[in-house]
């Protein structure tokens, strides 16, 4: 495949590649691509070159370090085996328009082809290994950086009597690993495909992956990743199934016949929604078979859990209450839609995606559990009847950031968007000292992703955030995670039983007993040690009725490990003990 034979040209503040161009608009790349597949890749290849290199695709495509250096034997190991057991079989089975775009960024921007590949199939590496971390307990790969974990994405669709003047609304939060590199060379894609529809797709530098997007004919589409136990490689996965819908459906029938009559190889969940008809699904899409959820009192949500029972049956998430983040994300959003029903407009979107209220305790929160997560990379805000968006620019959680208006059949043109409203600010916290610390918060975030060795500087920034918003438990988990690594049980132990007074959830309330279980154990407590378990036994007794809202049973499982065999410093690498800030203190 030849590559395109152009010079880069900057004018008026452009940088242009052919009929190619890429310009900065405050903290938001907008690309203009246009041709072939293959074109479209290079040109954003190369426009983007630098952004490419200094964003997130090296930490993607390294899914066992994260792009951190090593010089492990089992971690080659592993690599080579996860080359072989799924990189090799998703390259075989992915559409040839994908692999010759991939393939177009790679040249362009002169990295290799399986980089830049990777890069964008590295959740297929977590798609494939969960279940089998489940079924055959192979611990090697959570020690070797595979976690057991769920997203924390986020969709609603209102529309008719929902929504203000009764044109439907969409909102979107993309939320993920690589929370300073995404943000800061977040990027929107419109793009004039040689064959198939105009269209907008929003990701980051070189990643296609999880990109929401909207063709010219109204269809809006949000991908979500879950954790079925129906996976396989061997099969298309949500960047090819993004690019197929958005440049071939012009309706809902058509996109769910391009769900339905192509191979599966994803573990996910799709919300498209069509402005035309004003109507909407939700797709639950294992390997075996796509599940469809229609609008219910026009409204419709997706987290990363599956809703139907159908689903319900082989998603861990359902099965082990994995996350309670999903639950509660979805239960807060049809909480705002029924709280603001028939007034839902653009603006009122934004503040629901930056909402910060936690479902289960219905306080203001900043890390986890909540729509606005600390790693959210990108939002927006569609309008499909008009063809207009708006997305949110700026550090994470992008979400808390001003959104940008465009206006698509204007942007297409080549021509500057003029929108109204041009911005949309979004949610403003009631308590603003918990603003300052989750920005605390972040920078830890940033270091604990580039250099997590940094162990004393990511302590004094968490001990900062605490200072500023003393509620937030996960910041005392974290803290007390790694004064565990520091050998301090004694203070370990006062920083989480300050906890026990606040204010949480009952899968909060038992991470903190399995927590002060594990440091007395370590404190040669075992009587005290004992008495935290037990009381997540007790805590299992006062469980809620409603099934989404149980204690997770991987706290459970730890608790009676521990109670038959004390916890030992041997088992730093149990996840009960992880430290992971994407996924709250690491296990809730």
């Amino acid at each position: 495949m030849k590559k395109l034979n152009e010079e880069i040209r900057v004018l008026d503040g452009k940088k242009y590649y052919g009929d190619a161009w890429m310009e900065k608009r405050g903290d938001l790349y907008v690309l203009h691509l246009k041709g072939t597949p293959y074109d479209v890749g290079f040109q954003h290849g190369i426009l983007m070159r630098d952004e490419i290199r200094n964003g997130v695709v090296k930490r993607y495509s390294d899914p066992i370090n994260g792009g951190v250096k090593t010089r492990s034997l089992m971690s080659w190991i592993l690599t080579q085996y996860l080359n072989y057991k799924i990189f090799k079989p998703y390259e075989k089975a992915q559409p040839r328009d994908v692999l010759d775009e991939l393939k177009g960024i790679a040249d362009g921007c002169g990295l290799p082809f399986k980089t830049i590949f990777k890069a964008n199939h590295h959740t297929g590496v977590s798609m494939n290994m969960m279940p089998v971390i489940f079924k055959q307990n192979l611990k090697k790969f959570q020690k070797l950086g595979v976690q057991i974990g769920a997203g924390a994405c986020s969709t609603f669709v209102a529309t008719k009597e929902a929504t203000k003047d009764g044109k439907t609304v969409v909102g979107r939060n993309t939320d993920y690993g690589g929370v300073e590199g995404w943000p800061k060379y977040q990027t929107a894609m419109f793009v004039e495909p040689e064959e198939g529809y105009k269209h907008v797709k929003l990701g980051t530098a070189g990643i296609l992956l999880y990109a929401p997007g909207m063709n010219e004919k109204g269809i809006v589409l949000c991908g979500h990743y879950m954790i079925y136990e129906d996976i396989t490689p061997k099969g298309w996965n949500i960047a090819a199934f993004t690019d197929e819908i958005l440049r071939k459906a012009s309706n809902l029938d058509e996109a769910i016949e391009i769900l339905n009559n192509n191979p599966r190889g994803a573990s996910c969940g799709f919300v498209i929604a069509d402005g035309k008809t004003k109507d909407a699904f939700a797709a639950e899409v294992s390997s075996g078979k796509a599940t469809i959820r229609r609008l219910e009192d026009n409204r419709l949500v997706m987290t990363n859990m599956a809703i139907t029972e159908e689903k319900r049956k082989i998603d861990l998430v359902a099965k082990f209450n994995l996350n309670e983040g999903c639950p509660g994300r979805y239960r807060r959003l049809m909480q705002l839609i029924k709280k603001n029903y028939g007034k839902i407009d653009p603006s009122l979107a934004a503040e629901f995606m930056g909402d910060h209220i936690r479902y289960t305790t219905q306080t203001e929160r900043t890390t986890y559990g909540i729509i606005s997560v600390a790693d959210n990379v990108n939002s927006i805000v569609f309008s499909p009847e008009d063809l207009k968006l708006w997305v949110a620019a700026g550090p994470a959680p992008v979400c808390n950031n001003p959104y940008i208006g465009f206006d698509f059949k204007e942007e297409i043109k080549g021509n500057q968007s003029k929108i109204t409203p041009e911005i949309l600010q979004g949610y403003q916290f009631e308590d603003p000292n918990k603003l300052i610390g989750q920005q605390k918060y972040i920078e830890a975030y940033y270091i604990f992703e580039s250099n997590p060795k940094q162990v004393d500087n990511i302590l004094e920034l968490l001990r900062e955030a605490l200072k500023y918003d003393p509620d937030e438990i996960i910041y005392y988990q974290l803290i007390a995670k790694y004064l565990l690594r520091k050998g301090a049980f004694k203070e370990a132990i006062s920083i989480v039983e300050k906890t026990l007074s606040l204010k949480q959830s009952l899968n909060e309330k038992a991470h903190n007993y399995l927590l002060l279980g594990i440091f007395h154990d370590l404190s040669d407590k075992g009587q005290d040690a004992l008495s935290y378990y037990q009381k997540i036994a007790d805590l299992i007794k006062q469980e809620p009725e409603d099934p989404w809202f149980k204690i997770n049973r991987i706290i459970k499982a730890y608790a009676e490990k521990y109670r038959k065999k004390p916890f030992s410093k041997k088992q730093f690498n149990d996840r009960s003990v992880s430290i992971d800030f994407a996924q709250g203190a690491g296990i809730e």
